[in-house]
């Protein structure tokens, strides 16, 4: 099996592996990969592309399945019954030409961590339902934090660097503020719009006022390590986070978890995670099949959840009493995503989503830097992503004028 891990994870999973072995006879070697997606895309290609049989099961991420489907068997009969629990746009994201090429292994979303205790000592009720009133709560407690002798205090910290984090943080900016998605399903680019622009013109407006200048250069690590070190007050991240926090001694028992804020024409949260995929150049079918049962089946999704806190895509497990007192935001969280989930245009893209997305993600890196204006950026996204996918040049007026719900 061909996957990252690291640190807890890896002793997590090599004893669930263990164990597996232990109950079949069917040993499992672990191939190790690069922590960056990209290099770890990459290297899954070589393999592929080259007919290896070396690896039977890889790790697929929740954007390549439309790159790596040629390659991968399909799950759908094999693994029908399994998989008829599974959250329904996860089970579709991985779902091409009809074929089911991969199965969940674990799901992420967009989440916002907030400091409870800053909430509740600066007179908030409950954390911003709205990018509006983060701005107002961020602010506020920036401001008090720092007359209190913390200079080094920020309100918002998120991942702005020039990456693939950069895309899912902007996906939420331009969708909840009524900008579409930059590929829309009639094959048409939408991101030179007037909501996209006002959405990463808001973004922009933050760095240096309630979020540190070098937030621009932020990846998931960095804007954890700044939040959970005490030195900020909200977080947009993903659901690895909430056991490494709950752990740490900075903010154990004064945090909590809140969907991401909704902009002025909904709600919006990109879907993340990983799935595995048995090649159909495995020597061992029956035996790869075997494996993803065991990691699909209700024992090890508990086990994961509770032990790595790593979200279940099985819908049964969001009302599972040892996953919720493991993860307590996870039955609300599950309860909304289904409306607010959107997922990277990874599908329509195909093997051009990781060229699609390095643009998008460095147009919007322009913008925040401060090297275009908002509107510059949009129209050189736009153009860029014409260019690469042949879509038609046809970004539609999404403009909402209605007020954001309080």
């Amino acid at each position: 099996m061909l996957m990252w891990m690291a640190g807890n994870a890896h002793r997590l999973d090599r004893r669930i592996v263990d164990e597996f072995t232990r109950k079949t006879g069917i040993p499992v070697r672990f191939v190790p990969v690069p922590e960056s997606a990209s290099q770890q895309l990459t290297q899954e290609l070589i393999l592929l592309e080259h007919g290896s049989s070396a690896v039977d099961v890889f790790q697929v991420d929740t954007t390549w399945p439309a790159i790596v489907a040629s390659y991968m068997l399909d799950l759908k009969d094999v693994l029908a019954k399994e998989l008829s629990d599974e959250q329904p746009a996860v089970v579709e994201n991985a779902t091409i030409d009809g074929r089911i090429i991969a199965a969940p292994l674990l799901m992420e979303y967009g989440m916002l961590y907030y400091r409870s205790d800053l909430l509740k000592k600066y007179g908030f009720s409950r954390p911003p339902h709205t990018w509006s009133e983060l701005e107002t709560e961020a602010s506020r407690i920036q401001r008090g934090e720092r007359l209190r002798g913390r200079p080094d205090f920020w309100g918002y910290v998120w991942q702005g660097a020039d990456y693939e984090g950069l895309t899912c943080n902007a996906l939420e900016w331009q969708s909840s503020h009524g900008g579409g998605n930059p590929l829309e399903q009639d094959h048409a680019v939408n991101v030179n719009n007037p909501a996209a622009i006002r959405a990463f013109s808001r973004a922009a407006g933050w760095v240096g006022t309630i979020s540190p200048p070098g937030v621009v250069a932020y990846i998931e690590e960095d804007s954890r390590n700044i939040w959970q070190s005490g030195r900020a007050a909200f977080l947009r991240s993903w659901g690895y986070v909430y056991p490494l926090a709950k752990g740490s001694a900075e903010v154990s028992g004064k945090f909590s978890v809140a969907p991401v804020p909704a902009g002025p024409a909904r709600r919006a949260s990109v879907l993340g995670g990983w799935y595995l995929g048995i090649s159909k150049r495995t020597r061992h079918r029956n035996e790869a099949i075997e494996f993803l049962r065991y990691m699909l089946s209700r024992q090890v999704q508990t086990e994961r959840a509770v032990n790595g806190g790593f979200l279940p895509p099985s819908r049964s497990l969001s009302r599972d009493r040892a996953v919720l007192h493991a993860i307590p935001f996870f039955a609300s969280i599950s309860s909304e995503m289904p409306d607010v989930i959107i997922r990277r245009p990874a599908s329509l893209a195909g093997a051009r989503y990781g060229r699609v997305s390095r643009a998008y993600a460095h147009g919007v890196h322009m913008i925040l830097t401060g090297n275009v204006t908002p509107a510059e950026g949009a129209s050189a996204i736009q153009a860029d992503l014409v260019h690469l996918t042949g879509f038609a040049d046809r970004p539609q007026q999404f403009g909402n004028s209605a007020q954001e719900s309080r």
